[in-house]
């Protein structure tokens, strides 16, 4: 090939001859297993030369008009009768656009001299910045010059509006020129709903983002028909504009069906963290009418099995880590039209009883659990644009841990009235926003989308906890060309306790019993505030939650009987970049990348690491723990598969800045400080296996 304008892969989608592939190998390698058949690639030499057609045609409407195709050099083994087929392309020059033309239909007046005074600034802008207009002629760029153009003007009033473009080639430049007919400017005159049975009008109507005597724009027509979709009501919602006299009224038409009323749905699934995961919910999508969600949810996160087989490595399982379980019912009533269209709410009383892995697990109880929680969570979600929401969440609940009898997590005959067991309340106001500009926003290649959260404890049913938390996250996407991209992402976040909360999370230089217990209290009611890393969508390489300051202490669950629980930090500092690439033979829908995370985590000022009745000591009567402030460093590579539910993700990750725990699991430490013969943690081998760990996840890491 004198020159490649075009990706290998790209050009044998254009051909029907295959060769095997990685995965056909493999299949034909294992032929000999019952059930397993050998997958054959026939050579036809008729079908060999409609593929040079082929890819001339496809040069051709990709502005190469004398491409040169031809396999003079393929190769034929008589031997093991298999032939090699290679294709070899002269593209030759390609058509570049000299001269592009913006016209009236039917005349040679410039479109801007038939646009009223208000659009003509904007469709200059327009023309200059946004239209290719440039570079090589293909006749798909000439297609999409029509139908941006159509568009633009469709969404400015023009409903009626009519794009044709005509090309004059000379060897190998082309003048393009483009000939519009908007047609009268319009206002919407009616809006027509078809096919609702159960649904009023009303519902309907009051979603769309205009109404009737609304200038028509062709941007709000599709809106309206993704904010019925969002309702959940319809199976099906169609937009369009019905035949109708060319005027300057409009008729838009939206078309629906609906879908049942009543649903029940399910989900299972596995992590590391929390065993196998069942949910199930019934769900009544117009509850009293007026499009009212109503839902009961139950979600069972059962922590089965406690002891994966011994047979699973270590980096692919729990190893080390505490066990984590939740038991949740939840009833939900939405109501999506709160004064707005673009604002919807919703109330949620639930109940729930969970293992907190903070915590000693309890063996008085239930699958030892050792938390329970009820309340009301009541929000506001402001859509202002599709995928850019602002929302503000009130949490309120009532919460009772539940320490284990005997255990070193609490002395709880000691605990004064207010801390150990007894229940306290929190009240938790939450405003979190998605902003950005992306191609996509639920699978991105190209913009940015902001996340910030801002969390407001200790107001109002004297909560127990009281702090700020400021955190956000900015993601990134850049296409380096057709088929790679990076993405990068940047998190920063800040815990600020105050009042009684920043008292217990503050030791003075000498802690009495008492400031120790409360100080251990607080270090539990503030377990699901805190910052930490670690997890196949954080710091890649370690478990979750498990980078960082983390302590060693006993478990009467896991089999090991010793695991590690993370300290947790006050702010953490994280980024990471990721180069996505195409996987050579195994086609479109497989990828693969490299990636680089990075996080520091501290706890400032607080007291958060728990104390040595609850943390287990060496011999030198030191708790067996690491710094809490850290700086940490993951790297590797992963396959991913695009199915029609999202990304299937596998990465394998090294640990570039181990802790001193990190390389030895719990078992083995607490064997060694609590053994007949302590010995401290130094003196326990390391294992280089830990350094690894491979992810599994559904859907992009970031």
């Amino acid at each position: 090939m004198d020159q490649q304008t075009f990706e290998t892969s790209r050009l044998q989608e254009q051909i029907a001859t295959a060769a095997p592939g990685v995965l056909a190998h493999l299949r034909n390698l294992f032929a000999f297993l019952p059930g397993v058949q050998r997958h054959r690639f026939p050579f036809d030499p008729v079908t060999l030369q409609k593929d040079v057609v082929r890819l001339r045609q496809f040069y051709r409407q990709n502005g190469f008009p004398t491409p040169e195709v031809d396999y003079p050099a393929t190769q034929l083994d008589t031997s093991s009768n298999q032939i090699h087929v290679i294709f070899t392309i002269r593209e030759g020059p390609s058509i570049q656009i000299r001269n592009t033309q913006f016209l009236t239909a039917g005349d040679t007046t410039a479109i801007e001299a038939a646009l009223p005074d208000d659009l003509r600034d904007a469709w200059t802008r327009y023309r200059d910045e946004t239209l290719q207009t440039e570079g090589r002629y293909t006749d798909f760029k000439r297609t999409q010059i029509e139908d941006q153009i159509q568009s633009w003007l469709r969404s400015r009033g023009y409903a009626f509006a009519e794009v044709r473009a005509a090309v004059d080639t000379i060897q190998y430049a082309a003048d393009l020129t483009v000939f519009a007919d908007p047609g009268p400017r319009g206002v919407v005159s009616e809006i027509r709903i078809e096919g609702n049975e159960s649904i009023n009008d009303s519902i309907i109507l009051r979603e769309l983002p205009f109404s009737v005597d609304d200038r028509f724009s062709a941007d709000a027509v599709r809106e309206g028909q993704r904010k019925l979709f969002n309702l959940n009501l319809f199976r099906v919602a169609l937009a369009d504009v019905p035949n109708q006299p060319r005027d300057s009224t409009v008729t838009v038409r939206y078309r629906v069906r609906e879908t049942e009323i009543r649903a029940y749905s399910g989900q299972v699934g596995y992590d590391t963290r929390s065993g196998a995961r069942l949910e199930g919910s019934w769900r009544h999508r117009n509850f009293l009418g007026n499009a009212r969600t109503f839902i009961v949810n139950l979600t069972a996160e059962t922590g089965l099995p406690e002891n994966p087989p011994t047979f699973f490595s270590n980096f692919l399982t729990r190893s080390s880590q505490a066990l984590s379980r939740r038991f949740r019912a939840s009833v939900t009533l939405r109501q999506p039209y709160l004064f707005s269209e673009a604002l919807s709410g919703s109330v949620a009383p639930f109940v729930q009883e969970r293992l907190n892995p903070t915590l000693a697990p309890n063996p008085n109880r239930f699958l030892d659990l050792n938390e329970r929680q009820y309340g009301l969570n009541s929000t506001l979600v402001y859509d202002f644009l599709p995928y850019r929401t602002l929302s503000l969440q009130h949490s309120v609940s009532r919460t009772r841990q539940f320490s284990a009898p005997g255990s070193r997590d609490s002395a709880r005959a000691e605990a004064p009235l207010g801390t150990g067991d007894a229940p306290f309340n929190k009240s938790i106001f939450t405003v979190n926003g998605t902003f950005g500009d992306a191609d996509d926003f639920i699978s991105p290649t190209k913009g940015y989308i902001v996340r910030p959260t801002i969390q407001l404890g200790g107001y109002f049913f004297e909560s127990g906890v009281e702090f700020v938390k400021l955190s956000g996250e900015l993601s990134g996407y850049l296409p380096l060309s057709e088929y790679v991209e990076v993405a990068g992402r940047v998190f920063a976040g800040t815990l600020r306790p105050f009042g009684e909360s920043r008292s217990n999370l503050t030791l003075p230089g000498s802690p009495s019993d008492q400031d120790l217990r409360q100080n251990r209290a607080y270090q539990n009611r503030f377990s699901d505030y805190l910052f930490y890393a670690g997890g196949g969508s954080d710091v890649r390489g370690w478990a979750s939650r498990l980078a960082g300051g983390k302590v060693l202490r006993e478990s009467s669950v896991r089999r090991e009987g010793f695991v590690y629980r993370p300290i947790g930090a006050r702010a953490k500092i994280g980024a990471s970049v990721e180069a996505r690439f195409p996987l050579p033979g195994l086609g479109s829908d497989w990828r693969t990348a490299a990636f680089l995370d990075g996080a520091y985590l501290t706890a400032g000022s607080l007291d958060l690491t728990p104390p040595s009745g609850v943390a287990l000591t060496d011999p030198s009567g030191k708790r067996v723990s690491t710094d809490p402030s850290q700086f940490l460093v993951g790297a590797g590579a992963g396959l991913r598969y695009q199915t029609p539910f999202g990304f299937l993700r596998i990465d394998l990750a090294h640990k570039l800045t181990p802790d001193a725990l990190d390389l030895r699991t719990a078992k083995d430490v607490g064997a060694a400080v609590q053994g007949d013969t302590p010995r401290p943690v130094s003196d326990v081998d390391t294992r280089f296996i830990r350094r690894f760990r491979i992810h599994f996840g559904i859907g992009r890491s970031f």
